[in-house]
């Protein structure tokens, strides 16, 4: 596939821009910015960009690309602060103080409801800034990410999917293959447990479940409801919520989240970790080393096929300033979403590329040797993953299916019982007649 722009350089990301210009500069990059866009008498124009990562390898990530593009952009200067974008932005939005440019996560209703940010159509139909981004230059559960009602407030910046790390050398003492169905993965769990091991840890998350109950046909909500109610109590929802809770019953299975299962990873206690690839560099960090880790994507269902949720922040431009200012800004999304940047991107801040010529500028080499990112790029290619849906009650949904999930796994309440009441408390969200 070309470029995502006509005129963006055909050259894919050499081995100096993973490692020259990069290293060491994220604090320095990454200090906080006025909250306006600004052009300076020298006709540059300023872009305070939010970035929504608080340390770690995305925030350095970010902030490497940030000096390469002042570098080499004299007239648009941007300017990062790491901060939490997606709840600080919207009180700036009621002081009268948003920055230009920022990261929110999928919950955008807020911003649109409050009109604080641009519809991005202009812009990806090359009206505004630029080049037009064609529908097929993005792995198509980015390009609808930010869908809502036809226009795109939201365009993904972190592609983040579901997968399962392991323990490679658990995994060759008790002699089992990487699972390619979730029967398959139920049927590994015991040899494994054998070695006195945790064989698996699963986060009780809606991302996590959902991508499961979709494999087995399961839908975000019940088809033909007008997006009204959901279907947690019908053959998908039994399925799934009934394997995790055999699972668990029988101990081949914890529920765990972030820092605890990088620790029982790490130290060995633990042959399969449930991530996503944004923590793919973290469970490397945990494992330090000691012994290899590989990577499968989310199981095949009852569907025939695996399934994944396509979720993260993405950028969204503010309101509130000149149509000069707005461009600026979106060429640096033009920019960050060229294959060259998206390569580093994937390679050291974790995350998957958003589109398949990024994937393609990552060296074949690199990806042997870092199977959490192929597998993540493997996610987002597929046509079984879809975005995390994006409004503002599904938030509450999903809070909803986090907690059944936990209460009918460890057996505190009975399958068909809860399933039927979260679907109850759903369509209450979801028809606004409650809420958290």
């Amino acid at each position: 596939m070309g470029a995502l722009w006509s005129r963006a350089p055909r050259r894919l990301m050499a081995a100096t821009l993973a490692c020259a210009c990069m290293a060491g500069c994220a604090s320095s990059a990454a200090a906080t910015a006025p909250s306006s866009a600004t052009a300076s008498a020298s006709g540059v124009v300023d872009v305070s960009l939010w970035e929504s990562h608080s340390g770690g390898p995305v925030a350095t990530s970010m902030a490497a690309l940030v000096k390469r593009f002042n570098a080499t952009h004299h007239h648009v200067r941007v300017r990062l602060n790491v901060t939490k974008a997606s709840t600080k932005a919207l009180a700036a939005v009621t002081a009268g103080t948003p920055p230009l440019l920022a990261e929110i996560s999928h919950y955008d209703n807020r911003f649109i409801q409050s009109h604080a940010v641009l519809s991005l159509n202009p812009f990806l139909a090359g009206r505004e800034g630029g080049h037009a981004l064609a529908a097929s230059s993005l792995y198509p559960a980015v390009r609808a990410n930010g869908d809502v009602g036809g226009q795109h407030y939201r365009l993904q910046a972190d592609l983040k999917v579901s997968e399962f790390f392991y323990n490679q050398a658990l995994f060759a003492k008790a002699g089992v293959q990487v699972p390619h169905t979730w029967n398959q993965l139920a049927a590994i769990l015991p040899k494994l447990a054998r070695h006195g091991v945790i064989p698996l840890a699963f986060k009780d998350s809606t991302a996590h479940i959902l991508s499961a109950f979709r494999a087995n046909g399961g839908h975000y909500f019940l088809p033909g409801s007008h997006q009204q109610r959901t279907e947690f109590s019908g053959p998908a929802g039994v399925e799934t919520f009934g394997f995790f809770r055999n699972l668990y019953r029988r101990h081949w299975m914890i529920l765990a989240h972030g820092s605890t299962i990088r620790t029982d990873f790490g130290a060995g206690r633990l042959a399969i970790a449930d991530g996503t690839s944004a923590g793919y560099q973290k469970i490397l960090t945990a494992a330090g080393g000691h012994f290899p880790v590989g990577a499968f994507a989310f199981p095949a269902g009852s569907s025939g096929h695996s399934a994944n949720m396509a979720q993260g922040l993405g950028f969204v431009v503010f309101k509130g300033r000149t149509p000069a200012q707005q461009r600026a800004a979106w060429e640096w999304v033009q920019w960050f979403l060229q294959p060259a940047q998206q390569a580093y991107w994937a390679m050291h801040s974790g995350f998957a590329p958003e589109s398949p010529a990024g994937a393609a500028a990552i060296p074949a080499s690199w990806l042997k040797a870092h199977p959490g990112e192929a597998v993540s790029i493997q996610e987002a290619a597929s046509p079984h993953t879809a975005p995390r849906p994006n409004a503002s009650a599904y938030q509450e949904v999903q809070s909803a299916v986090d907690a059944a999930f936990f209460d009918i796994v460890t057996g505190k309440k009975p399958l068909h019982t809860a399933l039927k009441a979260l679907d109850a408390t759903d369509h209450r969200y979801l028809t606004k007649k409650t809420a958290i």
